[in-house]
């Protein structure tokens, strides 16, 4: 009977150890998570603003391209 009972007691710590390890992988998976949250939204306001840089470089080109364009043919 005892050997019965210090096997169980074993196999539970045993488990109990390998619970507490998968617990903390998980707390460092959802930690990682939240990071990656924030680095994304992040990423997307730096892509929104160069979006917006884009549309005024690309307008201040064909600006003065026209320009170039109406010198060239005085």
């Amino acid at each position: 009977m005892s050997a019965t009972v210090l096997f169980l007691s074993i196999l539970g710590a045993l488990v109990s150890l390998l619970l507490s390890v998968i617990a903390y992988f998980l707390k460092l998976l959802i930690e990682d998570f939240r990071r990656m949250s924030t680095e994304l939204s992040r990423l997307k306001e730096s892509v929104i603003r160069l979006e917006s840089e884009q549309v005024v470089i690309k307008s201040l080109l064909e600006k003065y391209r026209g320009q170039l364009k109406s010198k060239r043919t005085q």
